[in-house]
């Protein structure tokens, strides 16, 4: 360990043990004692609680400041690069070991475009509520994982009532690689119908389950052969779908 990671190790041991001992109902209590053991958890699980509500304001702050126009071009720039990198993967067919293992780099480019689109269906709808009232109000209204959410007084007390964080903290339950469920939550969301043909993104979020959860076979036990060609098509039908969604999303 470095000597810049031992200070911070020892300057955590000693808050902690700090912390335990303002709350001790025996100074002479030490860190063999059941109360001092069972301060510890207490004390690990609010440092755990800490970390994760900055992380959380940190992910509403960052939906804020950068709203769904942002996310959409920070999304096919992503989308852009993984194209590229797999072209660049891709493009040493001749060697015998790229031959051996491209189905692997296919695979993995694969599920990983999947990846940016559940990330950008997220991030743009978590934003949406975040921009705007009456997107808010339909989230709260219509969707269920908000409108049916129960809250702990601890919950409440953490977001101090706000509304659109707890709205936006509970959107985060909605499965995004389930497209038609998706579509029927950004229409609830939006308070319109949108004209976006799922079709493709559908069966590109079905493969991708495949190949994550069943290593790239079938329900039936069937191998799932994918190619370049088959990536780079997955790729142009997920920016389509998500440049049909965006330009809708603007016009309101």
């Amino acid at each position: 360990m470095s000597s810049v990671k031992e200070y911070l190790f020892e300057i955590q041991n000693e808050r902690a043990d700090e912390w335990i001992r303002e709350r001790l109902s025996d100074a002479q209590l030490d860190e063999d004692s059941e109360e001092w053991q069972q301060l510890a958890s207490e004390y690990s699980n609010y440092q755990d609680h800490l970390l994760e509500e900055a992380e959380w304001e940190a992910e509403l702050k960052w939906l804020k400041e950068n709203g769904s126009s942002n996310i959409h071009r920070f999304f096919v720039d992503e989308l852009n690069a993984l194209k590229t990198m797999a072209e660049s993967n891709l493009g040493h067919s001749t060697k015998m070991a790229f031959m051996l293992h491209s189905n692997i780099v296919v695979k993995m480019s694969y599920a990983y475009a999947v990846t940016l689109l559940e990330s950008f269906l997220g991030d743009t709808l978590k934003a949406l509520i975040t921009e705007r009232e009456d997107f808010l109000h339909n989230a709260i209204r219509n969707v269920e994982e908000v409108s049916k959410a129960k809250y702990s007084l601890a919950e409440l007390a953490e977001t101090d009532l706000n509304i659109c964080n707890l709205a936006v903290k509970h959107a985060t339950e909605i499965l995004f690689h389930n497209i038609p469920k998706v579509k029927k939550v950004y229409e609830q969301v939006l308070g319109v119908k949108l004209q976006l043909d799922i079709s493709k993104v559908s069966k590109i979020t079905a493969l991708r389950h495949d190949i994550v959860h069943r290593n790239g076979y079938s329900k039936d036990n069937e191998p799932i052969n994918l190619n370049a060609q088959d990536l780079y098509q997955a790729i142009e039908d997920i920016r389509e779908f998500t440049s049909s969604l965006q330009k809708q999303i603007n016009a309101l």
